[in-house]
């Protein structure tokens, strides 16, 4: 009986070393990754991107519970222009602090500047579910109603245009009416792409290409004259 009370003893002092030296082992990650923060946020403060994404890489990994490296690992992709990365980072901080406006806002941000208007609006009406007085966040989500209305009364145009050139493949006239509808919001690409088609259809009035006020954003693209040169009647 003696023996088994000093195995159990012995047992309990092993059990309790280890778990010692377990939250010394975690401690010591945890303060490392708190100086890698720490180099990460001066490193982005002194606009040293790419290394300061690493850093706080470093200690978003040791400490995957923490909102704060989440938090400063976002905001440094975004910096950086990873969009995306971001977008996942900011979404990885709201798993771990769902009360967290900072990061919502943020992510409600970068959504709308991907043009994610739904989602961005989304986020905004959470924040203000969460906050009424937010007033940044009444403010971005007047920004991204007003966008998202926009995004859509843009699709609605072209959208009209498509159909009607679906309608009538073979008219000149539908296709180059959707050549200035693009043209019109800005989209050159898909503007040349119905500009070309209604050319080779047999639209015949170059010379009003030069004239038309829809146009007036391709004109100063190269391909705009070039065009032109090539579709010029021969004398």
């Amino acid at each position: 009986m003696r023996t088994s009370l000093i195995a159990l003893a012995l047992g309990a002092l092993l059990v309790g070393v280890a778990q010692g030296q377990d939250k010394a082992a975690d401690q010591k990650r945890a303060d490392a990754a708190a100086q890698q923060n720490a180099r990460g946020a001066a490193l982005l403060k002194d606009g040293k991107l790419e290394d300061a994404v690493l850093e706080l890489q470093k200690a978003a990994e040791a400490v995957p519970a923490s909102a704060v490296f989440q938090s400063n690992l976002a905001y440094a992709y975004d910096r950086q222009g990873r969009i995306d990365d971001a977008l996942a980072a900011y979404r990885k901080v709201l798993e771990l602090d769902p009360a967290n406006a900072i990061a919502r806002n943020n992510l409600a941000n970068l959504y709308s500047k991907k043009g994610l208007y739904e989602d961005a609006v989304r986020e905004f009406e959470d924040v203000l579910q969460r906050d009424p007085a937010n007033a940044t966040a009444r403010t971005n989500l007047e920004n991204a109603t007003r966008s998202k209305a926009i995004a859509q009364e843009r699709q609605d145009q072209i959208a009209v245009a498509l159909k009607g050139a679906a309608a009538t493949p073979n008219d000149p006239r539908a296709a180059y009416e959707a050549a200035r509808v693009y043209a019109r919001l800005g989209d050159a690409d898909n503007a040349f792409v119905w500009l070309t088609n209604a050319l080779d259809l047999g639209y015949d009035r170059i010379e009003y290409l030069r004239v038309d006020p829809s146009l007036t954003s391709l004109k100063t693209d190269p391909r705009f004259m070039k065009l032109l040169e090539e579709r010029r009647p021969q004398r």
